[in-house]
């Protein structure tokens, strides 16, 4: 099943991280997220002959945040932040 990152989910994994009965499923779709992170940065190597450092630390970076609730907490606060400019 195809699911799509978007506000909803990342409002159902930040609020249920520690949850007992929706915990094992949040932990569950991390795992399912950073596996598709992971195919998608080897997809991005083959299709570049010469990776940075800098890039290498942007995707490791990346699979390590995905993997903390602050990570998420974070992007859903984001997500719902008004201001004005």
């Amino acid at each position: 099943m195809k699911i799509n990152c978007d506000g909803k989910l990342i409002r159902y994994i930040s609020e249920n991280w520690d949850d007992d009965r929706k915990g094992q499923e949040v932990q569950e779709m991390v795992e399912a997220i950073v596996a598709e992170l992971k195919k998608d940065y080897r997809d991005y190597q083959r299709k570049h002959s010469r990776i940075s450092e800098e890039t290498e630390a942007y995707w490791e970076s990346l699979f390590c945040n995905v993997q903390s609730r602050d990570f998420w907490d974070k992007f859903d606060h984001l997500l719902h932040f008004n201001f004005e400019f």
